[in-house]
């Protein structure tokens, strides 16, 4: 998957270095431009919350996988060490799946102003 590219407008709003020079600018956009930059801000920050939560939950499902695997690890004879590959894999699976979520949602489309009536 492509990395996203960030507006660079948006991402000083991440940089407390560069919040006036970001208020400067905002002054200076015309209402739709305003707007614009609105949503991509929006969509930014969902898409970051978004990551943390996949970041959460895979943290979570990897202690508890891993709990899972020694309690099975160590109540079996035989092979049984390939049981500390699978919290990878589902680790692996989460990342990928709030990753595609993340991606979708910052490249959300701009909605359509609705016009007044008439």
């Amino acid at each position: 998957m492509p990395p996203s590219a960030e507006d660079p407008l948006v991402a000083q709003a991440f940089d407390t270095k560069k919040h006036e020079d970001l208020a400067r600018a905002i002054e200076q956009l015309s209402p739709e431009e305003a707007a614009f930059f609105l949503h991509r801000l929006e969509c930014a920050i969902r898409k970051r919350k978004i990551q943390l939560t996949g970041y959460l939950v895979a943290m979570v499902a990897w202690l508890a996988g891993m709990t899972l695997a020694l309690v099975y690890f160590g109540m079996h004879d035989g092979f049984t060490a390939w049981v500390f590959v699978v919290p990878f894999g589902v680790v692996g699976v989460i990342l990928y799946a709030f990753g595609t979520w993340a991606e979708r949602v910052a490249r959300a489309p701009l909605p359509v102003a609705k016009s007044p009536p008439g």
